[in-house]
């Protein structure tokens, strides 16, 4: 199932700001992911949520996606992630001639000093970009869908690839709740907010050319 999207932003504070205006809630901070050059905030959409990336004001910047972060021109949508047994998810990957790197042990800590841990598994191998989601594993952790501030509501998210019938067979029952179209890529996420207006985020060419986001 579909656990979160990233929505990378150039700056967290500028990104709250939109966030703020938008959805009419203040995301909760979540906290700073070593090595990756970035930091986040969340908000629940209810069973997934959105994430806020933006670059880490304490991390180095070369050659990381912070770095790539700090060049979007406006916030877009940058991949999404499904929850999932990682070796089932492997076996899969495996089935369609996709390799996958992991399982990643990765952590942060949130600001008031706890400390999450989760697994990660990457495709690797595969002509999909970030349209083809990453895999993690909570592991013990709560769920952030049900520890951040309601957004609002999940409506539709849509995958948009030449290569749509592919990307779902792939996939199979672990994009459960995805529109997978044929056209030209994208990806667009419809949100309804508390107060019922109805919210689309999508990808942009800049965040498309990502390629791979980890």
């Amino acid at each position: 199932m579909i656990d979160h999207f990233m929505y990378g932003v150039p700056d967290l504070n500028s990104g709250l700001r939109w966030a703020r205006e938008a959805f009419g809630v203040q995301p909760a901070i979540g906290g700073s992911h070593p090595g990756l050059g970035t930091c986040n905030a969340l908000l629940s959409l209810g069973d997934t949520y959105l994430e806020l990336i933006a670059p880490d004001p304490d991390q180095p910047r070369a050659d990381n996606l912070g770095g790539r972060l700090a060049s979007l021109s406006s916030g877009a949508l940058i991949t999404w992630a499904v929850r999932a047994d990682l070796d089932e998810a492997k076996r899969q990957l495996d089935a369609a001639g996709i390799g996958m790197a992991g399982p990643v042990p990765t952590s942060r800590t949130t600001p008031d000093g706890h400390r999450l841990d989760w697994l990660l598994g990457f495709p690797r191998g595969h002509a999909f970009g970030v349209l083809m989601p990453f895999f993690i594993d909570w592991l013990d952790c709560l769920h952030p869908g049900a520890t951040n501030p309601v957004g609002g509501s999940l409506r539709r998210f849509v995958v948009r690839t030449p290569q749509a019938p592919r990307l779902r067979s792939t996939l199979g029952d672990l994009a459960e709740g995805v529109t997978f179209d044929t056209g030209e890529p994208t990806m667009l996420l419809d949100i309804e907010s508390l107060d019922g207006r109805l919210l689309t985020l999508s990808a942009t060419t800049e965040s498309l050319a990502f390629s791979r986001v980890f």
